[in-house]
């Protein structure tokens, strides 16, 4: 006979619960347990044996396999969990990567740093003396010139008639005075009349030096050595005397011009050394020294003005360039140092990780100087001890550490060696 509706109805959830108990067995095996499961289970219904000690002997078997199935889970379990733990546990333990440096003897020096413009020692604009047109430009902007060198051409031929004709007139008259001269030798002609022959002649004389001055101002010269700096006219333009031509530099040396605080300003003295870096290159550097300190304070501003000149010739070295400026106050010798990146404050005090082994020791420090990218350190460290320098913030006190750098050298001398090793195999199994 079939089976009633109901019946069907009364084993969906036995079925349920046996393909429930399927996935689990399923992702048990999954995570590769060896679990001691049943082997004979008999579902539920079955038809016994019909020998009453074979089921006896099969119902041993179920509640055997039963209690290992039971241990199985259990142990799975435990086994998960004692994975999980034991990976936190082995992960906080893994040394932290950084990178090291060493601490190092070398001498630090002290400075007052500032800005400034620099400023040619001599600086002129070329002005035209004379109205007239330009006939022609000997230079350009950046040509270096010397003293007295042709600049440009003014046209001349006005003041060149004009002296032509004063040097004609100046030459008669000294002509009639040097007879006046010789007729009062003679007492042929009075003093008044020889008189008026000299000073006829002076002022002619003048007036040929006055066209002669006239003509030279057609030449336009360079007042003194140096560069030009700019060209303002061109050829052919007519211009009135006055006008800016061209601009001269002298940029050797050059001028720093600083504005110090009344109480830093007195520790500097002329003579003192002077760093000066441009701004738009920090490799560069050129020495200079103190050459002016203002005798009054600023009333607006409470400065003092230094002047620090230095040598040109460099092309990162110009007037106009924006410098830094730092004047050295104080050097220590064979001084203690660290790269500044070493260095963590924390709560108002400077601390380092030192490497000890594989791992770091925190350490308060004291320090001193700052240069550059170093640091001097004056106390809580010795030379040849070893800092961290990059890393520091996965770090605390007795964590383990792994020094990147030495494990790049390591990877690349393994790398190194692999091919001799290579050789050498090759060798053994010829």
């Amino acid at each position: 006979m079939g089976a009633a509706p109901n019946d069907h109805l009364s084993m969906r959830p036995v079925a349920v619960v046996l393909l429930a108990g399927a996935l689990l067995w399923a992702a048990l095996f999954t995570f590769g347990c060896d679990s001691g499961g049943a082997r004979d289970v008999k579902p539920d219904g079955a038809a016994a044996p019909a020998d009453s000690s074979e089921t006896s002997a099969d119902s041993a078997t179920v509640v055997v396999d039963s209690t290992k199935e039971d241990g199985g889970k259990a142990s799975l379990l435990s086994r998960i969990f004692r994975k999980g733990k034991g990976k936190e546990k082995e992960g906080g333990k893994l040394p932290v990567p950084v990178e090291i440096a060493k601490v190092e003897v070398m001498n630090m020096r002290s400075f007052i740093a500032a800005t400034a413009t620099l400023e040619p020692e001599k600086q002129a604009d070329v002005v035209a003396r004379i109205a007239g047109e330009i006939r022609s430009i000997r230079v350009e902007e950046g040509d270096a010139v010397r003293e007295g060198e042709l600049l440009a051409l003014l046209d001349g031929e006005a003041q060149e008639v004009a002296l032509e004709e004063a040097t004609a007139r100046a030459r008669g008259l000294r002509l009639d005075y040097e007879r006046v001269s010789r007729l009062l030798k003679q007492d042929l002609v009075s003093d008044k009349e020889m008189n008026d022959a000299r000073s006829k002649y002076e002022e002619a004389e003048a007036q040929r030096k006055a066209a002669e001055l006239n003509l030279s101002y057609t030449r336009v010269v360079a007042p003194f050595a140096g560069r030009i700096s700019r060209r303002l006219v061109d050829r052919g333009r007519n211009v009135t005397a006055g006008t800016v031509l061209f601009t001269v530099v002298d940029s050797d040396p050059m001028l720093a011009k600083i504005h110090l605080p009344e109480k830093t300003a007195s520790t500097i003295r002329r003579g003192q050394r002077a760093v000066i870096t441009p701004d738009a290159d920090s490799s560069v550097s050129v020495e200079g020294e103190v050459d002016l300190i203002a005798p009054i304070v600023d009333s607006r501003t409470g400065t003092i003005k230094v002047t620090c000149r230095l040598r040109g010739g460099s092309d990162a070295i110009r007037p106009g360039s924006f410098v830094h400026v730092r004047l050295q106050t104080d050097e220590h010798e064979k001084a203690l140092v660290i790269p500044g990146i070493a260095i963590v404050p924390e709560g108002g005090e400077s601390y380092v990780y030192k490497a000890s082994g594989d791992t770091v020791i925190k350490l308060a420090v004291s320090t001193g100087f700052t240069e550059g990218d170093r640091v001097e350190i004056t106390g809580g460290l010795e030379e040849g001890e070893r800092v961290v320098t990059v890393g520091q913030g996965g770090l605390r006190n007795g964590a383990r550490i792994r020094d990147v750098n030495e494990s790049i050298r390591t990877d690349t001398t393994a790398q190194g060696s692999e091919p001799a090793a290579s050789g050498d195999s090759t060798a053994v199994d010829r």
